[in-house]
């Protein structure tokens, strides 16, 4: 049996990964080939059985809270599987994505590499690791209007943990450039609070 393939996509908020996971749907259902779609639980910003891109399109999703729940939904018979925002789901879904990939399965995953604290998600960075083609979106910069965004910034003060589900109403993608000068003025603001 040939074994699957494993793309994994990546990049910051407004990038286009989901849009760009929901064209290789797209593609297997052309070609009618059987396919499942995936997406954590915790992800519930537009609806809670589909993966949504920011453009509105859409599929079918089963919602899962831990990476086994998909070896359970599937039939067994599927060309292709294909599960979005990888960095909410923990670092098992690498077992899970090997093993069907073992089964001859197709496996696209996105998500974001980085945190708005410019730190790595543990499983998007393992699946990557594992991946036959990672492909690498960027977005146009909120503050300078460059296409050279990489990061997402979160722009509420809150005392969340890095893990925060949202949208345009907490963050924006920036440049390296952008983030540092933002970062930088955060930084100024606290101290002249503290000091009045």
């Amino acid at each position: 049996m040939k074994s699957g393939r494993l793309v994994v996509i990546v990049g910051p908020m407004y990038s286009g990964k989901t849009s760009e996971l929901l064209s290789y749907v797209e593609i297997y259902d052309l070609g009618k080939k059987k396919f499942k779609a995936f997406k954590p639980l915790i992800d519930n910003r537009y609806e809670d059985t589909y993966i949504v891109s920011h453009n509105k399109t859409k599929v079918n999703a089963i919602p899962i809270s831990k990476p086994e729940e998909i070896l359970k939904n599937i039939d067994g018979d599927e060309k292709a599987i294909f599960i979005d925002e990888i960095q909410f789901i923990n670092e098992n879904l690498k077992d899970v994505v090997i093993t069907l990939r073992k089964n001859g399965v197709d496996v696209y995953c996105s998500g974001l590499d980085l945190t708005f604290k410019n730190n790595v998600f543990p499983t998007t960075s393992v699946l990557m690791s594992y991946a036959d083609e990672v492909i690498k979106k960027k977005a146009v910069c909120h503050e300078c209007g460059e296409y050279t965004g990489t990061i997402s910034y979160k722009i509420v003060e809150d005392e969340k943990g890095e893990i925060d589900v949202g949208g345009f109403e907490k963050y924006i993608a920036v440049c390296r450039d952008c983030y540092t000068k933002l970062n930088k003025k955060k930084e100024e603001s606290k101290k002249m609070n503290r000091l009045f």
